[in-house]
């Protein structure tokens, strides 16, 4: 499943394309991945269900793109209609940008259920030289864990990010310590919960209790400031690392533009069970937590 770093190097990768375009049209081939939420609350539901017809304007059709952003694994577009549009990769989602003269294959084609037709706006950041044309911004998902939600507002995207923990990418040790605090869980479950910490999956926080030298298995409240502070730092860099290779590409993760991640080539844990430490040369030990395969070091994370 893309992580941080995955939909951070997506969102860089697509901005310059996205911010100052105009959408000329939408074109929702699977209405069942979009939801529209926070409608006018004095409005019967009766009266506001959008249908099939009301997706495209809904979805930007009109309007121009002003900005992009994101929190823990969720990308946002900002329309100029006020609208905001947010992404979710879930497991095997992408965004893809293509020319609008470009052929697809059938299996380029598939599974792609939103396609945005675009053009280049007097504000556009793109290179004046490319894609002159027009291009298109098309969402895959072949399992559809997925989608995007149309919020109305930025109140909507505050309250739909509230929920959220800080974010991972700039989380100061302060704001980690005193999101474990309240919480006796394991420590990698505790990682693993967006409601505490956003962005960080499986991958990332393998990779960052090794780097700090923690055991997955300890309990998150247990951690004193100076702990968390090491496990804040650790975090931050890694994910900063691995925006910059591209995200970890595992199995389906591609960018916008087709290519896969190089950040699995720094993984020290992750997926290496069984093997020695590359630091101390301990077998590596492998567990389950919450359902996920989990790897440490047992001399290095005592």
């Amino acid at each position: 499943m893309p992580e941080l770093p995955e939909v951070e190097h997506l969102r860089r990768s697509v901005d310059p394309w996205l911010c100052g375009a105009e959408i000329t049209a939408v074109e929702v081939r699977r209405a069942d991945v979009v939801c529209v939420a926070n409608l006018d609350a004095q409005t019967p539901a009766s009266q506001h269900a959008p249908t099939p017809l009301d997706l495209p304007q809904l979805l930007g059709r009109g309007s121009s793109v002003l900005a992009t952003d994101r929190h823990g694994k969720q990308m946002a577009m900002r329309l100029s209609s006020g609208s905001i549009l947010i992404v979710q990769l879930g497991m095997t989602g992408t965004l893809r940008l293509e020319r609008t003269d470009q052929q697809l294959d059938h299996t380029e084609s598939k599974h792609r259920h939103v396609v945005w037709t675009l053009r280049r706006g007097s504000h556009a950041t793109a290179p004046k030289t490319a894609l002159q044309d027009g291009w298109r911004l098309s969402f895959r998902d072949p399992r559809r864990f997925g989608g995007i939600t149309v919020l109305n507002s930025e109140e909507a995207l505050s309250k739909h990010w509230g929920v959220l923990g800080p974010d991972a990418l700039s989380v100061g040790g302060a704001a980690l310590a005193a999101a474990l605090s309240s919480t006796k869980r394991p420590i990698k479950a505790a990682l693993l919960d967006q409601g505490v910490l956003a962005g960080v999956g499986n991958i990332y926080a393998d990779e960052a209790l090794f780097r700090a030298g923690i055991h997955p298995l300890r309990a998150a409240n247990a951690l004193q400031r100076r702990e968390a502070s090491t496990l804040a730092r650790h975090i931050r860099a890694i994910l900063a690392k691995a925006v910059v290779q591209g995200g970890s590409t595992l199995r389906d993760y591609r960018d916008a533009f087709g290519a896969s991640g190089s950040a699995r080539q720094s993984h020290a844990v992750y997926g290496r069970g069984g093997q020695p430490c590359l630091v101390c040369e301990e077998t590596l030990g492998q567990i389950t937590v919450t359902a996920r395969t989990t790897v440490f070091c047992p001399r290095c994370q005592p």
